[in-house]
């Protein structure tokens, strides 16, 4: 099985980081290493926190780029600024978006539509798996796994009904995510370019 493996850039305070706050980068050098027509991630702290994403640097990077947009929209209107402005991708909140119909959205966006889901919610909350979207962000790293959030057996369910994506800051956990049955992992931009292959 192939698991692809996607950059992720954080705006935060309209500025474009790197590993969160640590490395603020320049659009130009995020778009100049990454290879034309491949998916980037883009965490959007400003829309997720403060309802302000990063609406005007959007079409910056769909130009040469698949644009997978994290910005937590809250209703339709948000969805349509969101593709409007160059999301192919989109993903969902439901702690800020309750009573969200992605069918909805689906008439809005002909891109995927993902569900965030943090790991300990997912053992609390199992009928998140009822969920109707295209596939499923998972927040945790490798390393909550068996610490009392979720055990391996239900991930990988999660994984035979849905695509799933992991948020993982460890690249040395790319071997697990992969036995596990993920399609894909979301990691940083500069882990991004020293793993240097898009796929494993």
């Amino acid at each position: 099985m192939i698991m692809k493996i996607i950059p992720i850039a954080y705006f935060l305070k309209r500025k474009l980081y790197s590993e969160r706050e640590k490395f603020q980068i320049s659009l130009s050098d995020l778009l100049s290493k990454i290879k034309k027509d491949s998916d980037i991630y883009i965490y959007d702290f400003d829309g997720i926190n403060r309802n302000k994403p990063n609406l005007c640097s959007y079409p910056k990077i769909s130009v040469q780029n698949i644009l997978w947009v994290d910005n937590s929209p809250r209703n339709l209107g948000d969805v349509v600024d969101a593709v409007l402005a160059g999301a192919a991708n989109i993903t969902i909140r439901r702690d800020l978006w309750p009573k969200v119909n992605i069918s909805n959205i689906r008439e809005i966006s002909e891109g995927a539509i993902y569900e965030f889901v943090d790991l300990e919610k997912i053992n609390r909350q199992k009928d998140v798996f009822y969920s109707d979207a295209d596939g499923i962000i998972i927040s945790s790293q490798k390393n909550n796994v068996g610490n009392g959030f979720i055990v391996d057996d239900l991930i990988k369910n999660i994984c035979r009904k849905f695509k799933v994506y992991v948020i993982e800051s460890d690249i040395s956990f790319f071997s697990y995510w992969k036995k596990i049955g993920v399609k894909g992992i979301l990691i940083d931009f500069n882990k991004y370019l020293k793993v240097g292959e898009d796929e494993l």
